[in-house]
């Protein structure tokens, strides 16, 4: 094939504008322009005049890159499979993505799951008078826990700054674990006796225990007790919940934990929190 045969051939392949190709794949003309640029689509270019032009063929090329791009993939990795050709390279840079698009919507589902609790926690507060202890199914929960160093001196949040800030650091380190919603627990024990003092920090999620990082609870009925700042004062909370699992001849089964849903201070230093209060029963 001459000169002019070859390009005539190609002409009659190669015969969608730069506008048409980009409105063919809903896309801009600066974007063909681009990966023009970087060797990963390129256009047949017309010795006589200059002009560039793609193939209907060269579709389904746009939406491959499209949705490597998507996936996450550079476009040095998408041009190194361009030219290299290689359908191990793709499958290794495919089965890449597939990964890490697996991580990120683990990660997304984490983060619904944290909400849910949180919205089904402060959902409680609308349905339950604060203070007062009741007795329900609560659902299938994990929990994430640091131990208190010094539990003996652990009577307020300032007492266990240090252990808190591990315990989050802890949560950052893992994408498996979470912050929100979290708290602390006191020993069931301690707190038959009034000794009211914190022994871990806990965070807890909807999400399946692995075993390792994380625990399930004990049990899904639980004595509960929802308490804000309205209510008297917590002790009298803590009190309470004690009477009704006696009251009921119940056996509690894992320690208080205190769930800190909202611990806020206003500009004039007024203090609005809500905790949600329950223990684990048999």
């Amino acid at each position: 094939m001459n000169y002019l045969d070859d390009t005539g051939a190609r002409r009659q392949e190669y015969n969608l504008t730069v506008g048409q190709f980009a409105k063919l794949c809903v896309t801009t003309r600066d974007t063909l322009r681009h990966y023009y640029e970087q060797g990963i689509l390129m256009p047949w270019v017309d010795p006589t005049n200059g002009y560039h032009y793609y193939s209907a063929s060269q579709i389904s090329s746009f939406f491959f890159i499209t949705t490597m791009r998507q996936a996450g993939a550079s476009l040095a990795e998408i041009g190194n499979i361009v030219h290299s050709l290689s359908k191990e390279g793709i499958l290794r840079l495919v089965n890449a993505r597939i990964l890490d698009m697996q991580r990120e919507l683990y990660n997304i589902n984490k983060k619904i799951a944290a909400l849910h609790l949180g919205m089904w926690i402060l959902g409680q507060f609308e349905r339950r008078k604060p203070g007062t202890p009741f007795l329900a199914d609560i659902p299938m929960m994990s929990m994430t826990q640091t131990p208190v160093a010094n539990r003996g001196e652990a009577f307020h949040a300032a007492d266990i700054a240090k252990d808190i800030s591990a315990h989050l650091a802890k949560a950052a380190e893992d994408d498996s674990l979470l912050m929100f919603p979290s708290g602390v627990t006191i020993a069931y024990e301690d707190l038959a006796k009034k000794h009211y003092v914190y022994n871990k920090v806990i965070s807890l999620s909807l999400l399946p225990a692995d075993g390792v990082s994380t625990t399930p609870l004990p049990g899904q009925r639980a004595v509960l007790c929802c308490h804000d700042h309205n209510a008297p004062d917590i002790d009298k909370t803590y009190v309470r919940m004690v009477s009704y699992i006696k009251r009921n001849r119940l056996t509690a089964c894992s320690d208080l934990f205190s769930i800190s849903m909202i611990n806020l201070y206003d500009s004039e230093e007024n203090h609005a929190y809500y905790k949600y209060l329950f223990i684990c029963v048999e």
